[in-house]
């Protein structure tokens, strides 16, 4: 073997040792930023389906003793169409 192919050897492999432990430092600074993501989400969507409920029981309380309830302002109205919960 010549001095230039054990160069490239050593430099090839290297190269994919330093990939590699490039790939295992991101993992690890990822998985724990993915793991808090994931906690925030189902805090948020608890928090919204709390919040649906309960709009949810004032209508109908609402309706109940006969007042009448505002359209939904937050939705874009579609025409031809009659929403009621």
């Amino acid at each position: 073997m010549t001095g230039s192919s054990v160069a490239g050897i050593i430099t090839a492999s290297s190269t994919v040792l330093i990939a590699i432990g490039g790939l295992i430092t991101a993992f690890r600074l990822l998985l724990p930023v993915l793991r808090q993501t994931k906690e925030i989400h189902t805090i948020v969507n608890q928090q919204r389906t709390d919040i649906l409920r309960y709009q949810s029981t004032l209508i109908k309380a609402l309706r109940a003793n006969g007042i009448d309830i505002p359209d939904d302002q937050s939705k874009e109205p579609v025409v031809g169409i009659n929403e009621h919960l």
